[in-house]
């Protein structure tokens, strides 16, 4: 589950950041001031990996919107605003 906070562990390992290097903001990627927020808050931001996306098949079946919304709108919205900061590396984990 990308939710887990062990998904950001297995980060720090696969990158080698040390624990203070790779900071962590949880944000609901649907809320465009927050991420905003976080991106004026670290001007030096120059990259993002993306754990944000939905992805149980069931349940993306029986709410089709809210799938949607998130993992379509908000990732628009993220990939808006980064383009904005001038973050041009991206990476989107469905895993």
């Amino acid at each position: 589950c990308n939710a887990d906070p062990e998904a950001l562990e297995r980060v720090r390992e696969l990158t080698g950041c040390q624990k203070d290097s790779l900071i962590f903001r949880e944000v609901d990627i649907c809320d465009g001031e927050a991420l905003e927020a976080v991106l004026d808050e670290f001007p030096s931001i120059d990259s993002c990996i993306h754990f944000a996306g939905l992805k149980a098949v069931g349940e993306s079946v029986s709410k089709p919107l809210t799938y949607y919304e998130n993992n379509i709108g908000g990732t628009t919205t993220l990939l808006t605003l980064l383009s904005k900061h001038n973050v041009k590396k991206f990476v989107f984990s469905s895993g």
